[in-house]
Formats: C-alpha cells, sequence, structure tokens
C-alpha cells in the first residue's frame, strides 16, 4: 500500500459549499426538528421576529438535551455519534443535517443545551471561518451564554436545546428585506410541519409532539382522512426486505381510498391537505419513523383519471435509508427494485377498488369495444347521461407517456373543465338546424394523416420497435379509425 497522507477538507470552500446543497427554509427548519424529536421532545416552539431591527429564527425544543462534549460532537461536520450507530426512532443519518440546514438559511448558527442541570453552547459563525480558513467553532462562556436569545427558554426546563439563526445573507442579498421574508416564510413553514410531522402532531399517547409557531399550535393534517366514515381503508400488507447487510426489516404498505370531493366539508378538504392538492397529491407517501418524506407521486407508474383518489402510505425504518435512496435533506427516495413488484400488487389492490368506486356513479357505455372512442358516454342513472374524454384511449396513452408526471394533474383538470364546459344545449340547437358542418374533405384527410404521422413518431421515440405495430393501434382509436384509407398509406402498401 502506498504512503497515507492526510488530506482535510478546507473549512471555508466546503461549508460554504454545502450552503448550496438546495435546502428550502422550510425544509431546512424541518430538519432541525428532526433532531429535536429525536431527542425526545415533546414540546418545539419556532420562533420568528417581531421587530424589524433584531432578525433571527430560533427552535427551542423540552428534548434529552447535551452536555458540553455531546453538544460540541453534535456541532462537528459527520458527528461521532453517527458512527457509533443510531437508534431506531432516530429520524437523523449523516449527522449533517443541523449544520448543513442551519448554516443553508444564515451565516451564525448557535446551539445551546442543557443537560443534567449544566448548560453548554457552540456558535458556527461563517465569517470566523472564512478569516481563520480552519474548523473553529466557538465554545461559549458563562457570561456569553447569559447573553444568548432565548437561553431563558431553558431555564424552567430540565432539559433542552435551543437552535438559533442569525445573519441572513442570502435573503438579505435576494430580497433586501430580512424582517419581512421571514415574516412570509412564517404561514409556509406552519403548513409544511403540519404536513411533515401530522403522525406525531396528530397522536393521542405520551409520544405526542405539539410544535409552536409564535405561539400558534400545529394542527397535523390527515392526507388520508383516516377518520372519515366515507374513506375506504384497505388491507395492510407487510413486505420483509433485507438492509445492505442482509438482515430483513418491515416495510408497511397501506392503501386508502379518499372520498369523492362531493361527500367533503370544507373542514376536510383543509385537513386532507388543501382541495387544490386533493387530486394533484395521489399516489404514494412514503415515512421513514413516522416522518413524511416523499408523497404525491406514483414514481412514473401509470397514474388514471379513475384513481385519482388513491393515496398509499408505506413506512419504512431508518435501517433501509440506502435501500430507500434517503437523501440528506430528507427531501427524496426511490423504491428499490427488490419491493417494486410486490409494492406494485399492493397498489393495484388500491387502485382497482378507486376505479370500482368512480365508475359506480357512472357506467360507462360503448358501442363498440373493439375501438377506442375520443368521447364516453357515461350513464349516470336511468335515462341521463354525460360525456367524458377517454383517459385510457390509446391514443392519450401515447401523449401521457411523454408528459412529465408532475404535469399530468394539471392536463386531468383542464380535460375535466373541458367536459364540464360541453355546450350541449347549443350543439343540439345547431345539430338540428343542420348548421354544424361534418363534411369530410381533402384537407381534413391531410390534416388527418399529419397527425398520425406525429402520433408514430412520438410512438417511437418512446421505445416503439414495431412502425406497423404501432399503425395498428393508433387506427383502433378515432379519430383515425375514421380514416381505414389512410393506414395501408402509411404503412408504405400503397
Amino acid at each position: 500500500m502506498g504512503k497515507l497522507r492526510e488530506n482535510k477538507p478546507t473549512a471555508d470552500v466546503l461549508m460554504v459549499s454545502m450552503r448550496a446543497m438546495g435546502y428550502s427554509f422550510k425544509s431546512a427548519v424541518a430538519d432541525v426538528i428532526d433532531n429535536s424529536i429525536s431527542a425526545h421532545a415533546n414540546n418545539i416552539s419556532i420562533i420568528f421576529p417581531i421587530d424589524p431591527a433584531n432578525c433571527y429564527v430560533a427552535i427551542c425544543d423540552n428534548g434529552d438535551g447535551m452536555t458540553s462534549a455531546e453538544l460540541f460532537d453534535a456541532m462537528k461536520y459527520g458527528s461521532e455519534s453517527k458512527r457509533e450507530g443510531r437508534s431506531n426512532d432516530d429520524l437523523g443519518r449523516f449527522g449533517l443535517g443541523l449544520k448543513a440546514a442551519s448554516l443553508s438559511q444564515c451565516r451564525k448558527l448557535t446551539v445551546v443545551s442543557k443537560k443534567d442541570n449544566v448548560i453548554s453552547a457552540y456558535i458556527w459563525d461563517l465569517d470566523i471561518i472564512e478569516e481563520k480558513r480552519d474548523w473553529f467553532v466557538i465554545e461559549c462562556s458563562e457570561e456569553q451564554i447569559s447573553n444568548i436569545k432565548f437561553v431563558d427558554y431553558l431555564q424552567d426546563k430540565k432539559s433542552g436545546t435551543v437552535v438559533l439563526w442569525e445573519n441572513f445573507d442570502i435573503i438579505q442579498k435576494s430580497t433586501g428585506d430580512v424582517y419581512a421574508s421571514l415574516n412570509n416564510h412564517m404561514p409556509e413553514v406552519a403548513d409544511y410541519l403540519s404536513l411533515i410531522f401530522h403522525r406525531f402532531l396528530n397522536r393521542s399517547d405520551k409520544q405526542k409532539v405539539s410544535i409552536f409557531v409564535n405561539n400558534f399550535k400545529l394542527k397535523g393534517l390527515d392526507p388520508f382522512l383516516e377518520n372519515h366514515s366515507k374513506t375506504n381503508i384497505r388491507r395492510e400488507i407487510k413486505i420483509a426486505i433485507p438492509d445492505s447487510d442482509g438482515v430483513e426489516h418491515i416495510v408497511k404498505v397501506q392503501p386508502y381510498i379518499l372520498p369523492f370531493q362531493k361527500d367533503l366539508t370544507p373542514d376536510d378538504k383543509k385537513l386532507s391537505g388543501g382541495m387544490e392538492n386533493y387530486r394533484s397529491k395521489q399516489g404514494f407517501y412514503i415515512y421513514r419513523n413516522e416522518r413524511l418524506i416523499v408523497w404525491g407521486t406514483w414514481f412514473n407508474r401509470h397514474r388514471d383519471e379513475l384513481t385519482k383518489y388513491a393515496r398509499v402510505r408505506v413506512d419504512i425504518p431508518n435501517s433501509l435509508d440506502d435501500i430507500w435512496g434517503i437523501d440528506i435533506k430528507k427531501q427524496s427516495a426511490t423504491i428499490p427494485p427488490s419491493i417494486r413488484k410486490r409494492l406494485t400488487k399492493a397498489i393495484d389492490e388500491a387502485m382497482d377498488i378507486s376505479v370500482r368506486n368512480q365508475t359506480y356513479r357512472g357506467r360507462v357505455s360503448k358501442p363498440d369495444e373493439d375501438t377506442d372512442y375520443i368521447w364516453e358516454r357515461i350513464s349516470l342513472r336511468e335515462g341521463a347521461y354525460t360525456y367524458r374524454i377517454n383517459r385510457d384511449s390509446r391514443v392519450f396513452s401515447l401523449l401521457r407517456d411523454k408528459i412529465n408526471e408532475e404535469a399530468l394533474p394539471y392536463l386531468d383538470m383542464i380535460l375535466e373543465e373541458i367536459e364540464n364546459n360541453v355546450p350541449y344545449q347549443q350543439i343540439y340547437i345547431d345539430k338540428s338546424q343542420n348548421i354544424i358542418d361534418e363534411s369530410v374533405d381533402d384537407e381534413r384527410v391531410a390534416d388527418i394523416k399529419s397527425k398520425a404521422e406525429m402520433m408514430i413518431q412520438l410512438a417511437m421515440s418512446a421505445g416503439a420497435v414495431d412502425r406497423n405495430s404501432v399503425i395498428e393501434r393508433l387506427f383502433c382509436s378515432e379519430p383515425f379509425c375514421n380514416f381505414m384509407q389512410l393506414k395501408d398509406k402509411l404503412k408504405g402498401n400503397v
């Protein structure tokens, strides 16, 4: 083996670089709260400034607290405690969150902690780091500690921690008004925490957590509306999955089918996350130790109009972080290949129920099962019908495969509004008076041919191999099935 040489990172370069990891303000606050919950805090206060001349954000908790040695280690980038292994309820991972999240928003991070009736404090100050160009953290004296904002919070506590952010240089540069920006962040932070930590906020046992934002107590959301009488709670499925060492752990999968929108009260809509998200946020809700990581996505799985009320809670332990690809910010995850098929089976069950619930109110009536029609005629009740765009048509599936998953809910909303605003009466009047021109001329034939070529090219670019098979599928759908004379031309047979 060659000679070993120490190659320490340059403090100021690394710390400044890590500020650009991509934390939003609300996700940075949530990362600090992870530490509070891991320290068994049941009361957490986030305090925003009330004086424009004194800008700060403080996150105070009554958790286990830290000794001076423990706090010094916690302030280290990649703390030693992570090397010793984590407890099952630990919400951290890399030993970086407190520092990386905090300093992504401010230049000065102060942490004060009380344990065994002793208060200790350390400060990371980027001004000093850039001046000294080394890993110098400030160890506060008793006199300095007494002057730290909100240290009084700890006086009547057996133990606890205060995290203080100051010197918001990035906000200052981007907006010019730190006080106004911090106050603008306050409601979005409250909403975000109400979702991310909703299972802790909604507990009724000793592990219940209370979170306050400037003395306003947060109420946890419920994206599954578990207590609603018309929520369909499906059977929980448990899947064993090995970690990177081959030790098996249990992943719990709980599908829900949410009620129809018409069955929701205003409070239900708010509790589920807001009406604007009711449809767009269906899909997986991935939790790690009951903390929400990723939500409202099918991970590129086929998303259907009829499954818009299906939401699936997936609980994973922190021992599977590497398998699920949990990142430092705890804002992304991926489904491991070893679990994908079994998870898909569980989701199929939930989606089938959603389809039955959705079609119960209106049975689809098709005159020809072998043809994909653009419009579907749906029987609502005896003698009453409506029409909807067929999102399961072959033509629509070609389009769906090329659209970003995040954009699909918005496409659905536009199509739904088109369906809800069909001018039936005017069409009937115009049709009865022969005003509507339904003749087919050479221009229409050329237009259909051009669109068919475009759809064929789209399918080929999406991975289709056989052009003729694509053409066969395409001409089973409207409007192309009405122009069968073009099929052989496109195949090159004419």
